[in-house]
Parts: structure tokens; sequence; C-alpha cells
């Protein structure tokens, strides 16, 4: 029987190890919560910017970006006083 509908292509977004993010210097409860605050609306307009890019490389560095943006702020919640 012929598919009606074809499988969607295979995920084309390089999934490249991200490593772990450190301080030097712990940020200031004060310093982390503006961070997060700020990467937090950076990962939505970058979101945005993901769901109206066509597949390719536009898109694939919206990906990664997304990705870089919520490792930084899984290290700047272990100095947060944001809930989780």
């Amino acid at each position: 029987m012929k598919k009606l509908v074809p499988d969607p292509p295979p995920a084309s977004i390089p999934q490249f190890d991200i490593p772990d993010f450190s301080f030097i210097t712990p940020p200031s409860t004060e310093q982390c919560d503006a961070l997060v605050h700020g990467l937090t609306l950076t990962v939505q307009q970058t979101y945005i910017v993901l769901l109206d890019s066509e597949p390719g490389p536009q898109r694939d560095a919206m990906a990664m970006n997304i990705r870089l943006l919520c490792r930084m702020v899984s290290a700047l919640t272990e100095y947060s006083d944001l809930p989780v």
C-alpha cells in the first residue's frame, strides 16, 4: 500500500556536544536573576525566529543558539533565587 503522507525527513539539526558552563567567580544572586531573565527573553525571541525559518543553516543556527542559551540558564540556576 502506498503512503498517503510521506515520513518526515530526519532531523537536520546538528547534534553537537555542548560543554557545561562554569563560573570562575560565582555571580551574585541579583546578577544571576538578571542574567536568567535576559537569557529567557532571548530564548523566547530566538524560538520565534526558529519557527519562522525554513529548514536550512539559519534554522540550524537558531536551534544551536537555543541549546547554548538553555545550557547557560541551567548553569545560572545554581546561584539564582528564581524558581526552577
